[in-house]
C-alpha cells in the first residue's frame, strides 16, 4: 500500500509540509512512508497521549530520520490554556435560542441541572463583563452575559445549538488572567529535557512577554529548542509585530483564530502575518483544516486544493496537517496530496518570475532588495545577522540569478544565513552544511533548504567536496553546473563573508 505513494524528491518541493503525529500515524512504517511522500516536521500535540507514547512516536521518527537519510524536526505543541466545560448532568444539552444558563467557579451538587455550567478555568465568571459573548464549541454556540455575581454569570442564548461535556469555552473580548504557560505545559517542558526536539509551539499567545517566558522556561531546563507562537488570539495579532520579534517561528493557528475573529477577516489576518513573518525573517506555518475533508476521504475538495495553493501564492514556508493525519483514514494519502498541491503552486510562481510574485524568487526579503533597509525592529531577534553576512546573502542570491547556478551551498553553525537565504526565495535550491544535527534538524522548516549534518566540517574545501559528493548521490547536479558557495558564520573563526563559484567537472 505504501509503496504507491509516489516518493518527493530531495529538494522537488521548497515548501515544507508538517503533519501531526497521532493514533492514525504513529506505526513506524507510516511515519517511514509519510517522510518519503514529503513530511518535514512532525508535531507531537501534548494536547493529547501521554508522555511515553510521545517518547515512543519520537523514537521512531529518529529511527527513520536514521534510515531515510532525511533531516527531521520535531515540534512539541504544548496545550496551553485552553478553556473547556466541565462535566455536564447527561453529557451533553441542548441550548435553545433565548434559553438562560449559568456559569459558575464550581458545581453545586445538590442540583442536577445540565444548564448550570462550570469550566476548567475557574475564575471565568469573574473576568466576564456584562454584553460580552461566550461561545462554546467551536463557536457552533453562543451565549451572552446578561449579569453576574460573585464567582457566577448568567447567559442567555444568541446562537443555538447543543454542548457537550469538556467540549471548548472562547470568549473572544475577554482580558483573562489566565497564564500562558499552565502547569501541565510546566511538566510537558520537563519531558524535553530528556527528549530532543527542535521546536516548541506557544498556544493562545497574546502579547511578546508570553514568548519570554517559554524561553526563560527552556533555558531554565538547558533545552536549545526554538519558540514557534501561535497566532490564534485577538490580542496575539494586535501585538503581531512584538510577538514576531521574539519568535524563532510563527504558526497561523486558524482554527481558534477562526473562533475569536469574524471569520472572513481570517484571511486578510493570514496574509498580514505571512508578510509580517517575511519582512522579519521568521518561519511561517499555515495550519488548521487545510485538506480537512481528507479526515474521511481520500480526495480533498476542490476548495482545499485552492486554501493549500493560496497558502504558498501568500508566502507561507510550510502548510500543516493536524487531523487529517492524527487521526484521519488517509493520513499518507494526504501528505502526498499536500506535496502536489504546493509542487503545483511553486510551478506558477516559477513560470510567473519575481514581477507577479508576491514572494517572487531572488526578490530578497525586503522590496527594494537591500538588507540594510530594513530597520531592527523588523527583524526577528533570533534570526539577525551581522551586516557583512546579511550583505553576503543578498549578494550570493544575485549571483545564483546572474549565473544560473544549479545549487546554492551554504555553511552555516547556528543557521541564520540558511534562514536569511531562504527569505530571499532563490530560484536556485539551497543546501545548507552545518556541523551541529540539532541545527540540521530545526533547518528541516526552512522553505527550500535541504538541511546537511556533517560534523566538523567548515573549511571551503571540505564543503564543497562533500556537498558535490552528496549531490551526485542524489542526481541533483550534472558536469558543467555551476554551484555557489555561501559562508555563514563559523564558531572561532571569523572569516564568513566569502563567497565562491564552482563549476562541476
Amino acid at each position: 500500500m505504501h509503496e504507491l505513494i509516489p516518493e518527493e524528491r530531495i529538494g522537488e518541493v521548497r515548501t515544507k509540509i508538517v503533519a501531526t503525529v497521532g493514533p492514525a500515524s504513529r506505526e513506524p512504517s507510516l511515519l517511514r512512508a509519510m517522510v518519503r511522500a514529503g513530511v518535514d516536521v512532525f508535531r507531537l500535540n501534548f494536547s493529547h497521549g501521554t508522555h511515553d507514547e510521545h517518547s515512543a512516536v519520537l523514537e521512531s521518527i529518529r529511527a527513520v530520520e536514521t534510515e531515510t537519510g532525511r533531516r527531521i524536526a520535531v515540534l512539541q505543541d504544548l496545550s496551553g490554556p485552553k478553556i473547556r466545560l466541565g462535566p455536564i448532568p447527561g453529557g451533553a444539552v441542548d441550548c435553545g435560542f433565548g434559553e438562560e444558563f449559568v456559569l459558575a467557579s464550581e458545581r453545586d451538587e445538590t442540583l442536577n441541572d445540565p444548564r448550570w455550567l462550570t469550566s476548567t478555568y475557574a475564575t471565568l465568571p469573574d473576568d466576564l463583563e456584562l454584553g460580552q459573548t461566550v461561545l462554546f464549541a467551536d463557536g457552533t454556540v453562543a451565549m451572552e452575559v446578561t449579569s453576574r455575581g460573585n464567582g457566577w454569570a448568567r447567559l442567555k442564548v444568541t446562537l443555538p445549538g447543543r454542548i457537550r461535556s469538556n467540549q471548548g469555552i472562547n470568549v473572544p473580548t475577554a482580558a483573562l488572567s489566565v497564564a500562558a504557560l499552565t502547569p501541565k505545559d510546566l511538566d510537558d517542558l520537563n519531558w524535553v529535557v530528556s527528549h530532543q526536539i527542535e521546536y516548541v509551539g506557544l498556544s493562545f499567545v497574546r502579547q511578546p512577554e508570553d514568548v519570554i517566558a517559554l524561553r526563560t522556561e527552556l533555558q531554565r531546563r538547558g533545552v536549545r529548542a526554538r519558540i514557534v507562537a501561535k497566532i490564534e488570539k485577538p490580542q496575539a495579532v494586535a501585538n503581531l509585530e512584538g510577538i514576531v520579534a521574539e519568535a524563532d517561528a510563527v504558526m497561523v493557528a486558524r482554527g481558534d483564530l477562526g473562533v475569536e475573529l469574524d471569520v472572513a477577516k481570517v484571511p486578510a489576518i493570514q496574509k498580514r502575518i505571512i508578510e509580517t513573518c517575511r519582512m522579519a525573517r521568521v518561519p511561517v506555518i499555515t495550519a488548521t483544516q487545510m485538506l480537512n475533508s481528507m479526515e474521511s476521504s481520500s480526495r480533498p475538495t476542490r476548495a482545499e486544493a485552492s486554501d493549500v495553493f493560496n497558502a504558498v501564492l501568500d508566502g507561507t514556508d510550510a502548510v500543516m496537517l493536524s487531523g487529517e493525519t492524527a487521526i484521519g483514514k488517509y493520513p499518507l494519502e494526504s501528505v502526498s496530496t499536500m506535496s502536489r498541491i504546493v509542487r503545483e503552486a511553486e510551478s506558477l510562481v516559477a513560470a510567473r518570475g519575481t514581477s507577479h510574485s508576491p514572494w517572487g524568487f531572488n526578490s530578497g526579503f525586503v522590496r527594494n532588495g537591500n538588507c540594510e533597509e530594513a530597520s531592527a525592529r523588523s527583524v526577528a531577534r533570533s534570526s539577525q545577522l551581522l551586516p557583512i553576512t546579511g550583505a553576503v546573502v543578498e549578494a550570493a542570491s544575485a549571483v545564483c540569478h546572474r549565473l544560473g547556478a544549479a545549487l546554492l551551498v551554504v555553511a552555516s553553525h547556528s543557521g541564520r544565513t540558511a534562514l536569511a537565504l531562504s527569505k530571499q526565495r532563490n530560484a536556485t535550491p539551497t543546501l545548507a552544511l552545518t556541523d551541529d544535527l540539532e541545527t540540521a534538524r530545526a533547518m528541516a522548516l526552512y522553505w527550500g533548504v535541504t538541511p546537511l549534518h556533517v560534523p566538523g566540517l567548515f573549511e571551503a574545501s571540505q564543503v564543497l567536496v562533500a556537498a558535490e559528493e552528496w549531490c551526485r548521490q542524489h542526481e541533483l547536479i550534472a558536469p558543467g553546473d555551476r554551484v555557489v558557495l555561501l559562508r555563514g558564520v563559523v564558531p572561532n573563526n571569523p572569516s564568513h563573508n566569502a563567497i565562491l563559484v564552482h563549476e562541476v567537472e
